[in-house]
This record gives structure tokens, sequence and C-alpha cells, in this order.
């Protein structure tokens, strides 16, 4: 009796109308952190678009024109490559990891604020810089970005060159190195003497995945 007394008391008015605002609240808090989320969801999506990177000064002057000439941009099957499939993790399947990358990148507005690249000549002074440090970035993620569009299992080797049909194979079969090993300079033109700055990187990511097995295959 003393049970179902309680229990009917539990769901009763409160004697208090301050306590009303505890469901009340808790409800605006839910509908506030959904609406937050929805636009936040709404600006990383927006401001991963191309047309949004290119819009700073130094990717319309420099970026701009490498990329509209590229394969990635415009080829025979209309299959266009946007900036954030290569330069970004996948929104759906990671997108801490997505969110954490769009906060490092949005740096890149400091130098440009700065005027740190303004013009081609400027561009070309910094290029090795920049390629060396794209690529110890897909070494080190084993060009997770590429794989967004680009995947092995799905590959019909057989309507490959022979050089490309040798790597992939053996890629599959052996791994020990990435999509950037043998994928330099495809959208973004290489640097001078980018044979030294590829040197580099492959010390500075803890020796060659372009190991013996695969300058066998090129033979």
């Amino acid at each position: 009796m003393a049970e179902e007394k309680k229990r009917s008391s539990f769901w009763t008015k409160p004697n208090k109308k301050w306590l009303l605002g505890i469901p009340l609240g808790g409800f605006v808090m839910l509908a506030v952190g959904a609406a937050g989320l929805q636009i936040m969801n709404t600006i990383l999506h927006e401001t991963s678009k191309t047309e949004f990177c290119l819009a700073c000064h130094s990717h319309t002057v420099n970026i701009k024109p490498e990329y509209e000439a590229s394969g990635h941009a415009n080829n025979t099957l209309g299959v266009r490559a946007e900036c954030a499939e290569c330069h970004l993790p996948s929104m759906e399947d990671r997108w801490i990891h997505y969110v954490m990358r769009k906060m490092v990148v949005s740096l890149d507005i400091i130098p440009e604020l700065q005027g740190k690249i303004t013009d081609p000549a400027d561009y070309e002074a910094h290029r090795a810089e920049m390629a060396k440090a794209t690529w110890i970035e897909f070494r080190e993620n084993d060009s997770e970005y590429c794989k967004h569009c680009h995947k092995a299992e799905h590959m019909v080797l057989e309507n490959q060159g022979p050089m490309a049909r040798r790597r992939h194979q053996m890629s599959m079969e052996k791994g020990g190195y990435t999509c950037i090993d043998c994928h330099q300079g495809l959208v973004h033109k290489l640097p001078e003497d980018w044979e030294k700055v590829w040197d580099e990187v492959v010390e500075e990511t803890s020796g060659s995945r372009k190991g013996p097995e695969l300058a066998a295959a090129d033979e």
C-alpha cells in the first residue's frame, strides 16, 4: 500500500512550480544540442567544398589552374575528385578524426592572412615544403584519402598496363608500400629536385615502402 502511494505521488504534479523546469530544461538542452550539431555539420560540409577551398587568393592563383588541368578534375569518365576527398578523412566513417583534421587545416588561414604566398613565385618557393608535408602524411596514413575512391580489390588488373599491373598485384599480395610511393604529382606539379625531397620523406617515415620487391617488379 505504501509502495503504491509512493508510485502514484511520483507522477503527480509537483508542489513547487519550479520543478517543472527540470524536464523543460532537459528538452530545451536536447533541442539546442541537436540544432548545434546540425549547424556544425552544415558548416563542416560547406567549408569542405572545392569552391570554398579555391576561394583563398593563393589557391585561386596557384592551385586552381593545376587542379583543373589534372585528371582528377577533368577526364574522359567525368569522375571528379574534390579537394576534401584527397585531403580529409571520411566524414561518415571517422567523424571525430574528420573534425580534428578540419581544425588543423583551418590554421592555413594564418599564412593566407599574412600574405606568405601571394604569387606563383612565392608558391614555387614553398612547393617542396608543402609537397614534403603532404607526402609524409600520406605515407603515415597508408594513403587513406586515395582509398576513398580507389579500391585495390575492385581493380581489373588485366586492363592495366604491364608496369601498373605488376605493381598493383605485388601491393595486394605483399603490401609494404602505399599509393603515394608511386603516385606523386598527379594533381599538383612536382617541385624541383623532387627526388631529393622524396628521399627525405622516406628517411623521415621509417624507411622506404618501395623496397626491393617493387624494384624487382619493374625489371
